[in-house]
């Protein structure tokens, strides 16, 4: 017998009852060195195990019919075994043989990537693979094409590898001619295995990532219906135009006359009412224009609590939005704050932490990346008299206490500093260094708490408050 498993995206705990349980009774398994690697833990220690590397596919199918013939055999395959997989090329060798031979799914990385960034293909969706190696580039680049046309997801498998660089490239210029630039863009590295990396950003900015993406990358590009909702990337399938969320209901009466639904509207409104009563009743002294923002965060965490956890040091909010009118620079942590502020005042927000500049210094400095893009952007000039919007790192936080205290040039000093990083490690004790340092206007959420969302909140109602 010869079982065909997918053993999904690598971690033990995505393997099918199915699987394990093929592989616990195999006398012998046969697969890629790299997904034997992940499995080795539940293999057992009597099985025959038989090895074989990159580009001997056909060796390995053949040698699994051979010895399914007499033998349980396991034919590893990764994420899906019928998802480039596997399955395919042990059916064209076997269909001669007389091995019984059966088809174990598995879950495939476009799952478990889309799982990891929300849900993007929530709708329909394709799947294309950029490898080359069997079929022609010409062929592959005209389902691109097709592809980009359409207004759906579309998943990129084996987007790129040491051998095999322009074809990212190649098939970012031909979305870039068929869709809009702000198209969101999910990136996935090592999904559910070590060393997993999770990245939202923008078609236009697809290739500030580059260096990033290998074969052990998934992409996935949006559609017209793809947002980022809450920090989350999903693919709308139609319900917010049919459906009232509040009430559930589908009815005529809740359907406008151009055929969509304002219940997310009135869910909007009606949450903002909720919050500012919670602000009314609040006994803490904070400014009209520090209340909207403290209310902001609410809303964002859906959490009151964070009114106890609000600092506002040296007249914060006025300081952004004199900042904001002035068309001064924000210089985030993460992508992730970038990707949230207010599409009004994103072409003067910068981040640094993908940079290659910013790699170079991390590796020769012993710094996170996160406080290699700040560095970087002292270095550019881009500090002095900016916001800075810290939303993730608390060694962003570190290094730019460090550099406003730097005394050999009197310390570079960002006109407003936002910190939020949530943890449990140096979160508290970075936000309460910057909390004392002098007179540099700074809004800080105390304590282990806060997050992205918070750091996003927080200036994207300083930007509408500064464009009224």
């Amino acid at each position: 017998m010869l079982s065909i498993v997918g053993i999904g995206p690598g971690s033990l705990d995505l393997l099918t009852e199915r699987a394990r349980a093929r592989i616990s009774s195999a006398d012998v398994i046969i697969g890629n060195v790299r997904y034997i690697e992940l499995i080795k833990d539940v293999i057992p220690a009597s099985t025959e195990v038989v090895i074989g590397r990159m580009g001997t596919e056909v060796e390995r199918a053949k040698k699994a019919v051979e010895l399914g013939q007499y033998k349980d055999v396991v034919l590893v395959s990764g994420g899906d075994a019928g998802i480039y997989g596997m399955a395919g090329l042990a059916i064209e060798v076997a269909a001669d043989s007389d091995t019984k031979l059966e088809i174990v799914p598995g879950i495939t990385s476009a799952s478990a990537s889309a799982a990891l960034l929300g849900a993007p293909i929530s709708n329909d969706f394709a799947v294309v693979s950029l490898s080359d190696l069997l079929v022609p580039w010409s062929e592959i680049e005209r389902k691109l094409e097709g592809l980009a046309k359409m207004d759906i997801a579309v998943v990129v498998y084996n987007p790129k590898s040491k051998n095999r660089t322009v074809q990212l490239e190649k098939t970012h210029g031909i979305f870039m001619r068929f869709r809009e630039r702000k198209t969101m863009v999910g990136i996935v590295r090592n999904a559910e295995r070590e060393g997993c990396e999770i990245e939202i950003t923008r078609l236009e900015d697809l290739p500030a990532f580059y260096h990033r993406i290998d074969m052990s990358t998934t992409v996935i590009i949006g559609c017209s219906a793809t947002k980022n909702l809450g920090g989350r990337m999903v693919t709308r399938r139609g319900y917010e135009r049919k459906y009232d969320y509040e009430t559930g209901n589908g009815n005529a009466d809740d359907i406008a006359a151009d055929g969509y639904v304002d219940a997310g509207n009135r869910v909007w409104e009606k949450s903002r009412a909720i919050v500012r009563d919670i602000i009314s009743k609040y006994p803490g002294s904070l400014s009209e224009t520090e209340k909207r923002v403290a209310g902001r965060v609410v809303f964002a965490n859906a959490e009151p609590s964070f009114l106890d956890l609000l600092v506002f040091n040296h007249q914060p909010v006025e300081t952004g939005i004199q900042c904001i009118k002035e068309g001064k620079t924000i210089v985030t942590d993460i992508e992730m704050v970038k990707a949230g502020i207010n599409k009004k005042y994103r072409e003067k927000v910068k981040c640094f932490v993908n940079a290659p500049e910013s790699m170079e210094i991390a590796k020769r400095e012993g710094l996170t990346r996160t406080a290699a893009g700040i560095r970087l952007a002292k270095e550019k000039g881009l500090i002095q008299g900016s916001i800075v919007v810290i939303g993730n790192a608390p060694s962003a936080c570190q290094e730019i206490c460090a550099i406003a205290l730097e005394e050999g040039d009197g310390g570079v000093k960002p006109a407003l500093i936002v910190a939020t990083p949530v943890g449990f490690v140096n979160a508290a004790e970075m936000k309460a260094k910057i909390l004392s340092m002098g007179n540099i206007p700074c809004i800080v959420i105390r304590g282990p708490r806060g997050g992205t969302p918070s750091a996003v909140a927080i200036i994207n109602e300083i930007i509408d408050i500064a464009h009224q």
